[in-house]
């Protein structure tokens, strides 16, 4: 067999390689500069040579890639008939947790030797392994989940990097009672309800949502990448863009307001295209934290494109940031988090439909329920990321 993968909510890719370099340190080791990929060569003068490959991806040097494979691979793990549906919920809420993927290179079929030592590599990442045609193994070899629902253990403890995990999945009675809310509020609009998702938006979770202060920050920020793109993308000249931004930036002295991505986004002349793209897209995260300040009475359902004429209004209001901050009010933790949990059980439906090439459901504009979900996410401090790191997982 040659087919097989380790996932681990750890992306520390020097911690990888310093495994990997212990586990082989007989041996021949070659890394790439960015520590994407590390090979191990084996044998010499007499003994036959064999090379190991370990081909890694991230959260954070493939964001949209990984993303896309990681709600593929819930998607999966969900539709199989589990005969232990705990275990089930457990598997699927371990793989919103991961961050980095690594995929495994051999000539030849795996040997109960190289097995061994990728169930080590799992052990000291915390990780799971993917063995064969769609098996998912814990350290020790143990068959947690494969693709006919079959596990081999009657219980599953999930656990996560500290740096990620953050008391986030603590289900709690006021997070079921939102769960459970949003998933009536879903059955009513004929939209696939995922009851294995996780009731993690308890109001416990209230003390991580963002000051006003943070959210207006943000949204004067958002804004103007928006409007950019938007100039950008309508074919506006390098000089009237330039211009018009310059301007907003000095109007909400907004020069310390952008993330690097949003930075370096300002900056350029002629950014590429897929950047336009994204950073247009924006508005519908504008409008989230719009929504968030007070500015706007009620999220619709996200099944249309904002009003952006609208949005941009609303900030054209004020002359300075401090007079939009000033009249923004945040809206209460219960609010936001029954928008985030709504949002979050929204995308998983849009997910699935992707995964098995089907018409979204209900209406729904998958690109407004990403930037929602995206936004919501954020305001909400969900593993404690900065915007430009906020996943959108479910």
């Amino acid at each position: 067999m040659k087919n097989a993968a380790i996932y681990s909510s750890i992306p520390d890719l020097k911690q990888l390689e310093e495994i990997i370099r212990t586990l082989y340190k007989d041996h021949k080791i070659t890394v790439k500069p960015d520590r994407t990929y590390i090979e191990v060569i084996q044998g010499g003068l007499f003994r036959k040579k064999t090379r190991k490959g370990f081909n890694i991806m991230t959260s954070q040097t493939e964001p949209a890639q990984f993303s896309a494979m990681i709600d593929g691979m819930g998607g999966f793990f969900y539709q199989v008939p589990a005969v232990n549906k705990q275990v089930q919920q457990k598997v699927l809420l371990k793989l919103s947790t991961l961050n980095m993927v690594i995929g495994i290179e051999t000539e030849e079929d795996i040997s109960e030797e190289f097995y061994g030592e990728l169930l080590h590599i799992v052990r000291l990442l915390d990780g799971l392994l993917f063995w064969g045609g769609g098996q998912l193994l814990n350290g020790q070899g143990q068959l947690l989940l494969d693709a006919d629902g079959n596990s081999g253990v009657e219980d599953y403890m999930v656990t996560a990097h500290t740096s990620h995990l953050h008391n986030e999945f603590q289900i709690t009675p006021t997070g079921e009672s939102r769960k459970q809310r949003s998933n009536t509020h879903l059955e009513k609009q004929g939209i696939p309800i995922n009851a294995t998702l996780p009731a993690r938006l308890g109001d416990e979770q209230a003390e991580r949502i963002r000051t006003r202060d943070e959210v207006a920050k943000r949204a004067v920020a958002v804004c103007i990448t928006a409007v950019k793109g938007e100039c950008v993308g309508a074919g506006e000249t390098v000089t009237t863009t330039r211009k018009l931004i310059s301007r907003i930036v000095r109007q909400y002295d907004a020069e310390g307001l952008f993330t690097p991505e949003e930075k370096a986004f300002i900056d350029q002349d002629q950014p590429g295209q897929d950047d336009v793209v994204r950073f247009s897209w924006r508005y519908e995260a504008l409008w989230v934290l719009l929504w968030a300040l007070g500015h706007i009475d009620s999220l619709e359902e996200p099944t249309q494109i904002c009003d952006v004429e609208k949005a941009v209004s609303i900030l054209h209001e004020f002359d300075s940031f401090s007079a939009f901050r000033d009249r923004s009010q945040l809206r209460s933790a219960p609010e936001i988090l029954d928008a985030a949990d709504l949002i979050y059980r929204y995308d998983w439906a849009c997910v699935d439909s992707r995964v098995h090439q089907r018409p979204v459901p209900g209406g729904l504009d998958a690109g407004v329920v990403h930037e929602r979900h995206y936004a919501l996410n954020w305001l909400t401090g969900y593993l404690g990321q900065d915007w430009d790191d906020v996943r959108t997982d479910t």
